[in-house]
């Protein structure tokens, strides 16, 4: 429980260095600071048809998010049929974290921890950026509902910059280019570490069998697959 509230402590404070907006977080790397929220940029279409997993795995700028895949034993959802949508911070925002914090989600020990946050990453069904913008152009606010259970929320924060929000209410990053569609899900490219609120493992019953980690929750029927809208931000 002490291990679990210093993790929930050092996520939530590297999320609040983030909230202070794009300023804060490109200082700290000794890039010029600045004060608007990063646009979406263009970024090539993938050439050939591969799974959100396979992408990730390819890409020399998610290593920590790949290994945190694969410590939480969540690789079978990024590989699956899906869809699913997963916002993938950078090597770069995951440094951005407190000192230690990802070894300790890296640690066997730690694996239900590990599995919180990258469940709260993904999402079910396909949402590309431009899916998103044009929805936030007509919403306020649009609310996802994670794998792990709890609310991931966007804004718009300029004509194309996506601020998310986390469970705790922080601000945890903008999404910084155009997603890629993969055959199997899409890839949402963000600049920080959107954090679930922290939990304890729950006590298993005597002999028990432990859930299978990979199974994603059934998704609410909605009647819309292309997008969940919940203007009240909740």
């Amino acid at each position: 429980m002490r291990l679990l509230k210093a993790l929930s402590v050092s996520l939530l404070s590297s999320a609040a260095l983030i909230a202070a907006g794009p300023a804060v977080a490109q200082q700290s790397t000794g890039t010029t600071p600045n004060s608007a929220p990063i646009p979406v940029q263009p970024t090539p279409a993938p050439t050939t048809a591969t799974t959100v997993a396979q992408a990730l795995q390819t890409s020399p700028d998610h290593t920590t998010l790949v290994k945190l895949i694969q410590a939480a034993n969540l690789d079978s959802v990024l590989s699956g049929s899906g869809p699913v949508t997963i916002f993938a911070p950078d090597d770069a925002a995951f440094g951005r974290l407190a000192p230690g914090t990802v070894d300790q989600l890296l640690d066997p020990a730690h694996q239900w921890s590990a599995q919180q946050v990258v469940k709260y990453l993904i999402v079910e069904g396909s949402y590309t950026t431009q899916d998103l913008l044009t929805q936030l152009k007509t919403t306020p606010t649009l609310t996802l509902n994670t794998l792990d259970g709890q609310p991931l929320t966007l804004s718009l924060a300029g004509p194309s910059a996506i601020q998310l929000t986390d469970a705790a209410g922080n601000k945890a990053g903008f999404v910084s280019k155009l997603s890629d569609k993969e055959s199997n899900g899409v890839i949402e490219y963000v600049n920080g570490v959107p954090t679930p609120k922290m939990l304890p493992k729950p006590p298993e019953a005597p002999g028990a069998t432990a859930p299978d980690a990979t199974t994603p929750p059934a998704a609410p029927d909605t009647g819309d697959t292309g997008g969940q809208d919940d203007s009240s931000g909740a």
